[in-house]
């Protein structure tokens, strides 16, 4: 409980929060590094990547020329942000390109000269992201995506849409009449697009390894140290933060004493804290991305090097369950490679609780916690989970 109580002071001192981009925040970061190097000698590293920090500076502007004539759309009734997009100083008009159907597939795209050009598309379909994507894919110096006008409500332009993280390039989303006018004038249209948007920041995520075992056969365990702006996230995820501080103490105290069980552990365990979870598991997936690139060879850092991840994510509910992810509830396409060790740590976690005589109940792995990157990447997971917003009956 002490560490949970810091974890609280630390969020009431930053105005209640430990979110990123907040003092919070790195003042969890700081307290994570300073018992553990006060208290082990496992190997720390601070792995930063970083985040698009998405505040609109001013209002986006919009200037066309369709068939000759300049006009400036208005902002919020004629286009608005795509969220997430990145920032534009267009200093001259640049030709915009319809992309055939709704832009979901590459053969909507790559019979078209896009790149360096502004992509305008309808919607349906597919995504927003997808659209996105490909457009990205091809190269397109903007991206337009206008409402279809199926329907009362599909005329203006929607506001709150959100793009990938870490898009590159600019998109607006534009109300149907004026995504029509671009599309009629085929060869004619062309845009200005100015948005000016706050800079990307620095995250980092925490690693601690153990200096013995062997590095091609690594047990990493994680949480994400990151809370939601609205509190301070002492069970979201203080909880799994803490919860994976204590193991790493435990079990850094357990590799210095004489026991030759320790000693001799042929595995090597790393426990990481993640950043950024709340904003879609993006200190995990960058992880997993990094070490999945072809140039990362050093032994330890590959992905191949993983032979689980063990996930703890709200380990604290005051209206706890005592929940295991279960092996048979993993996402549709799930690699083949990630099942039979999923479903021996599935295996395990129930044998320990009927051990106990603790009941349990089986939670499916829906993709929403830092475990999601790894499966997805074949990587075996396990994970328990006592619940976050729902109320358990009296029965």
């Amino acid at each position: 409980m002490k560490h949970l109580e810091q974890l609280q002071i630390i969020a009431d001192q930053n105005n209640g929060t430990r979110a990123i981009a907040t003092g919070g925040f790195n003042g969890t970061l700081d307290y994570i590094t300073s018992q553990l190097e006060q208290n082990t000698k496992l190997i720390i590293q601070h792995l930063y990547f970083t985040v698009q920090n998405y505040f609109i500076q001013g209002t986006p502007q919009l200037q066309t020329q369709i068939n000759g004539n300049l006009t400036s759309p208005i902002y919020l009734t004629d286009f608005t942000q795509i969220v997430l997009s990145s920032g534009a100083h267009f200093e001259t008009f640049v030709p915009v390109v319809p992309i055939l159907n709704f832009g979901c597939e590459d053969t909507d795209w790559n019979n078209t000269t896009v790149m360096n050009l502004i992509a305008l598309v309808k919607r349906g379909d597919c995504s927003y992201k997808q659209k996105s994507a490909l457009a990205e894919k091809y190269r397109v110096k903007g991206l337009l995506i206008y409402n279809d006008g199926a329907a009362l409500d599909h005329f203006q332009p929607i506001q709150g849409v959100n793009n990938n993280w870490n898009t590159t390039i600019p998109a607006y989303f534009l109300s149907y009449n004026l995504g029509v006018q671009l599309a009629n004038a085929a060869g004619n249209a062309s845009v200005i697009m100015n948005i000016n948007v706050s800079n990307a920041y620095g995250i980092r995520n925490i690693c601690a390894d153990t200096q013995t075992g062997d590095k091609t056969k690594t047990i990493l365990i994680g949480s994400h140290s990151d809370s939601v702006s609205a509190g301070s996230g002492i069970n979201d995820n203080g909880s799994g933060t803490i919860g994976n501080l204590v193991l790493a103490l435990n079990l850094a105290r357990l590799f210095q004493t004489s026991s030759l069980r320790y000693s001799t552990y042929p595995y090597r365990v790393r426990f990481c804290w993640w950043g950024a979870e709340e904003l879609g598991l993006l200190g995990s997936r960058h992880h997993v991305q990094q070490a999945s690139l072809p140039n990362t060879t050093t032994e330890g850092e590959r992905l191949q090097d993983y032979l689980v991840n063990l996930n703890y994510d709200m380990i604290a509910s005051p209206n706890y369950q005592f929940g295991i992810q279960d092996s048979s509830l993993v996402p549709a396409g799930t690699p083949e490679e990630a099942l039979n060790g999923t479903s021996r740590i599935t295996q395990l976690f129930q044998q320990w609780f009927n051990e106990q005589k603790l009941p349990w109940s089986k939670i499916e792995f829906g993709g929403g916690s830092d475990y999601a990157p790894f499966l997805a990447a074949g990587i075996a997971v396990g994970a328990l989970h006592t619940g976050t917003d729902e109320t358990k009956p009296i029965t």
